[in-house]
């Protein structure tokens, strides 16, 4: 399988880190990181130990003439559209985009470029903070779940799904991946923000009573949204996995708050952003995501001046 990464941040960084030990992996990604990883190759320290080299290209006309059979979309939400305007001129026609970003509605935008058929959706909560260019830390292990738009448990999917579980990364195939990709907007709804606000690691929420009830009513929130849209939760008590994602990953800082520690641009629009938006469209009041999604925003202000 001829696997390309797109993305080397954290969660790219470490797909192409554990990927190259048994597959034949490109990892695509802005100069300065690929530069340091050509240097130095990647550094995966905590749970996973692992240092090794990889093909790691910073201009999309490397990518030109190449076939993949796997595209791993590790980009963040809001560049998404500028990722696929290079990934629909650059492949074949033997190939799919997994989207394992944050986020609500990536693998919808996916489909309108290349099409449901070439679409497929993924989760995974594991913990990883970005060190620096090539240098990753595994802080958690969580579960990854993949699946097909349509819902098929295709023979592509299962191989995938093999694929990742041999590298170390257990994961499953749902006949519902939508429904999964929700629930995991949630989790990162109630984690995400309040992780970045106050500048604590995830299992801080759940020793801070005062935290732990505002994650909790953060997530009601989402679940009456969720129900107003008519999204199956598929019978999971999402609270109880938002809390139970935060004491897996305890000592992993979240992905909102490094962002937030390097100055960067949040993607608060694609989690509780979104929340707030399909709560007006169906009349619902959400004031803790509002809140939420105004306090990380005037935070990135701030960085900025």
């Amino acid at each position: 399988m001829r696997i390309l990464i797109f993305g080397a941040g954290a969660m790219g960084t470490f797909l192409a880190g554990v990927f190259s030990q048994k597959y034949n992996v490109t990892l695509y990604g802005r100069e300065k990181k690929i530069k340091a990883i050509k240097e130095d190759g990647i550094r995966i320290t905590g749970i996973t130990e692992l240092t090794t080299k990889v093909k790691a290209v910073d201009n999309s006309k490397a990518l030109e003439g190449e076939e993949y059979d796997l595209i791993i979309l590790a980009v963040k939400s809001y560049d998404t559209d500028s990722a696929m305007d290079i990934i629909k001129k650059i492949v074949g026609q033997t190939f799919a985009v997994l989207s394992l970003q944050n986020g609500l509605e990536n693998e919808i935008r996916i489909a309108k470029i290349i099409g449901e058929e070439r679409t497929l959706g993924g989760v995974t909560s594991h913990g990883i903070t970005f060190v620096g260019p090539g240098h990753v830390h595994h802080a958690g292990i969580g579960e990854t779940i993949i699946g097909e738009m349509n819902g098929k448990e295709t023979e592509r999917i299962k191989e995938i799904a093999k694929a990742l579980t041999s590298v170390g990364m257990e994961t499953k195939v749902s006949g519902n991946i939508p429904s999964e990709i929700w629930v995991k907007g949630i989790v990162n709804a109630g984690i995400n923000p309040l992780t970045a606000i106050t500048k604590l690691k995830n299992g801080y929420l759940l020793e801070i009573p005062y935290l732990t009830r505002l994650l909790e009513r953060t997530c009601l929130e989402c679940i009456d949204v969720a129900n107003a849209e008519g999204v199956d939760l598929l019978g999971c008590d999402v609270i109880e996995k938002t809390k139970n994602v935060a004491r897996l990953t305890a000592g992993n800082k979240s992905s909102m708050l490094q962002d937030i520690e390097l100055g960067r641009r949040t993607e608060i629009d694609s989690i509780n952003g979104r929340i707030v938006e399909i709560g007006k469209k169906n009349g619902i009041e959400v004031p803790i995501n509002s809140t939420l999604v105004s306090l990380v925003k005037g935070i990135e202000e701030g960085e900025d001046r």
